[in-house]
């Protein structure tokens, strides 16, 4: 469904930089494009930061190793030496190699950590200097990336992970599931100090588990725009297994965090680096089809709907299954109230947890189709201000999740 979705994600670099030693490492030992992606990021760290020695290497998901090779020799990986194992990572089939990485970083003692795609980025916009110097120069200890993309692109994170972790934390980070991350070192020594390595290997050291640890303490974050988004090739994956992989691990994240995140006032901007914005144009998802995905989950997932969201909720739903396409809407007041019943309702386990996120998709491919149709006339500007009502909405329904969080099975909507 082109423009409604992230992909799977792709193989990621990993790199370690510091003024004095560097390391760099490409995800995927079994890539076909991991040598020559470390191979263009090499160069490059050498034209950006002169002077730098940089050893490289390349971890493997199935494998579960990290292979350091000297610098000029990313040909010959298997001639490298190897590090400790990955660590089992929140998405299903693959590995993190965060904590591989961050030990890696620790053993070398590297000014800084990085995580970063495969795929060839937008030269143009210096984002290797972007994304790095914040940590080398600005002293922050995590900087999430932010790309131009289309506004169709990436919902999930438009329509539930931005607005919702901003209303969580108070932090504005624009793409929270970037898949790409900086990290200082000393923020490396506190992640690997961390337990849930150990009580929650599933999830440890994936994207939402990284952003909400950040997030959560008194980390120093901020964002880097990195020019045009770096798409991985390959099939689109299917919404409703993308909405069970992403917001499995973070509402188990809000479950570990509901103390702090229920002290959490207003929200406040971030520092950023580079030039934000989106890109003009796009192909645009399939409103009429997505309308009709979500009147069917009306009619068929009455049942399970009825345990999760709220009497109010589903009277506004079920007038909006009853109108034509172009008068379609889903407010934003009501999608928030339907992120944050979800929400409670998978800590609360009233739906068995796959079978709940499963059954948000039609809700999901609605509120997308709301968007897109809100938003076909405005231009980039005008758009994005119409995402910063929608997080204003959740922000505002915020009392609404702390209340039904506290008392899930006697709240009065």
């Amino acid at each position: 469904m082109p423009g409604s979705i992230d992909p799977t994600p792709a193989p990621r670099v990993a790199a370690s930089v510091a003024l004095g030693p560097m390391l760099i490492a490409v995800d995927g030992l079994s890539s076909l494009g991991a040598g020559p992606a470390a191979a263009r990021l090499e160069a490059l760290l050498v034209e950006r930061f002169p002077g730098v020695k940089a050893s490289v290497g390349v971890t493997g998901w199935e494998s579960g190793e990290i292979v350091l090779c000297p610098p000029g020799q990313l040909t010959a990986p298997s001639a490298g030496r190897r590090a400790p194992p990955l660590t089992f990572g929140g998405i299903e089939t693959q590995h993190s190699a965060l904590s591989a990485v961050l030990k890696e970083a620790v053993r070398v003692s590297a000014c800084a950590v990085a995580l970063v795609a495969a795929e060839p980025h937008d030269d143009s916009a210096d984002w290797l200097g972007t994304f790095l110097n914040p940590i080398l120069e600005g002293g922050f200890d995590f900087v999430s990336p932010a790309y131009l993309r289309h506004k169709a692109d990436a919902a999930i994170n438009t329509g539930i992970v931005y607005p919702l972790t901003r209303a969580l934390y108070g932090r504005r980070l624009r793409q929270p599931l970037g898949g790409e991350a900086a990290l200082s070192l000393p923020l490396a020594h506190r992640l690997l100090e961390d337990p849930d390595w150990s009580r929650d290997p599933a999830n440890a050291g994936s994207d939402g588990w990284l952003v909400a640890k950040v997030l959560a303490t008194e980390a120093r974050p901020c964002q880097a725009w990195l020019g045009a988004w770096p798409r991985p090739e390959g099939p689109t994956e299917d919404p409703s297994q993308t909405l069970a992989r992403v917001l499995g691990v973070v509402f188990r994240e809000m479950e570990r965090h509901a103390q702090r995140w229920q002290r959490v006032g207003a929200s406040a901007p971030l520092t950023a680096f580079g030039s934000p914005g989106l890109l003009d144009g796009g192909a645009q998802p399939p409103v009429d089809r997505f309308v009709t995905a979500f009147q069917l989950g009306e009619r068929e997932l009455a049942s399970v709907w009825g345990l999760v969201l709220s009497p109010g909720a589903r009277v506004v739903l079920h007038r909006a299954a009853g109108v034509g396409i172009e008068r379609f809407r889903i407010d934003d007041s009501t999608w928030a109230r339907i992120v944050y019943d979800f929400a409670v309702a998978h800590f609360a386990r009233l739906v068995e947890r796959r079978q709940l996120l499963l059954s948000l998709t039609p809700l999901y491919l609605g509120w997308v189709a709301s968007f897109v149709l809100e938003t076909r006339g405005l231009d980039v500007k005008e758009t994005e201000a119409r995402v910063e009502q929608l997080c204003e909405a959740f922000e505002h329904e915020k009392r609404y999740l702390i209340s039904r969080w506290r008392w899930p099975d006697s709240f009065n909507p």
